[in-house]
């Protein structure tokens, strides 16, 4: 596996590039701990997101993330750098334009909102223990005062930071995207270590319609020591959308 930094619209990206491609790529958009610098990031810098991409780049595919301006909480900033890294990598990689893009925690929140971007170009979705819902988040942590008000700061500047969106845009419910999706969802929900255990019903309620939709759904519960069953449970979804190219 041969990894490389680069710049992006002032945002540190990380690519990792298997020995053997097998023409698919991965888009991680992470979670609020998740970084990219100029040298290294959280996933090569943590034991078990480094195996889950050893496993990913292994198989054949091109990994690709960016630090996407921090704590966003998905807002429209992010996600439309998003979608600019994708046309970007998409250009200057031989690729199938159809590419699994995988969510963890806040990150679900921008790769929903991404969904209507890529369009048909959305080849799966993976979201693991995934904020689907903001507002929710944000009712959870309202009963510990000192950290719902770090939240809340973090919330507002994310949709304030450069006078763009409005501040109480978080209480949009994005779900409908994920009902309405046509291409594989696969949700993995930690039930320990999960700073989003409030979204596990709403959760549960998107898979109930998209089964009614007879869309492409797999929905598992996971202990944190479980990262390597995890992971193989997350190749082989992938593997299951790659039928048509």
């Amino acid at each position: 596996m041969f990894n490389e930094t680069f710049q992006f619209e002032q945002e540190w990206c990380m690519i990792h590039y298997p020995e053997k491609p097998n023409g698919f790529a991965i888009f991680i958009i992470g979670d609020t701990q998740h970084y990219v610098n100029d040298e290294t990031s959280f996933w090569l810098e943590n034991k078990g997101r480094e195996m889950m991409i050893s496993a990913f780049t292994n198989e054949g595919y091109l990994v690709y993330y960016s630090n996407l301006f921090g704590r966003n909480w998905g807002n429209d900033i992010a996600v439309k750098h998003a979608f600019r890294l994708y046309q970007y990598i998409i250009r200057q990689e031989i690729l199938n334009n159809k590419i699994h893009v995988l969510g963890e925690g806040m990150g679900a929140l921008a790769a929903i909102k991404l969904i209507p971007f890529l369009k048909e170009n959305i080849r799966s979705l993976v979201l693991i223990s995934p904020c689907v819902s903001l507002e929710a988040h944000m009712n959870q942590e309202q009963r510990g005062k000192f950290f719902y008000k770090k939240l809340l700061r973090e919330v507002q500047f994310a949709f304030q930071q450069q006078g763009e969106g409005n501040p109480e845009e978080w209480q949009e419910d994005i779900t409908t995207n994920l009902v309405e999706m046509k291409k594989g969802l696969c949700i993995f929900q930690r039930i320990d270590n999960n700073s989003y255990k409030s979204q596990t019903e709403r959760l549960k309620e998107i898979m109930e319609q998209r089964n009614r939709n007879h869309s492409p759904s797999t929905f598992h519960f996971v202990l944190s020591d479980q990262q390597m069953n995890m992971t193989n449970k997350l190749i082989s979804f992938l593997k299951e959308q790659e039928n048509d190219l």
